[in-house]
């Protein structure tokens, strides 16, 4: 037997069916299948680097895509945190300052790796 009042406790908070909850589900899951699916069948055939002339442009060209949708992920993403019910423990000073001190933190991350892998070692790696 499985006691499910938690997790029934945490759907009251939670809205699954807002269409902008779901479109952030979608996105969120969608980006890093993409990202590896393209990226292996990448270097399996080459087949981007004979479309776009070189692996460069190509990985470029791929960069600028993954960018994209990691701003349609983004925008879906705050969409649906809108719509959603708030957790009043959180609805205060600290939390919203612990939010941005962990968004710095993660932000820090991103940038610090972006720039030691650089470009293409980021978005295809130089395999």
């Amino acid at each position: 037997q499985v006691d499910v009042t938690a997790m029934a406790r945490l759907f009251g908070y939670v809205d699954v069916t807002d269409s902008g909850f779901i479109a952030a589900v979608l996105s969120i899951a969608f980006n890093p299948l993409f990202w590896n699916v393209v990226a292996r069948w990448e270097h399996k055939t080459r087949a981007l680097s004979r479309v776009f002339g070189s692996p460069h442009a190509a990985c470029y060209c791929l960069g600028a895509v993954i960018l994209m949708l990691n701003c349609v992920r983004s925008h879906c993403f705050t969409e649906a945190m809108k719509s959603q019910p708030k957790l009043e423990g959180l609805d205060c000073h600290w939390g919203y300052y612990s939010g941005l001190a962990i968004l710095a933190v993660g932000t820090l991350f991103v940038i610090s790796s972006f720039l030691a892998l650089g470009f293409t070692g980021t978005f295809l790696g130089k395999h």
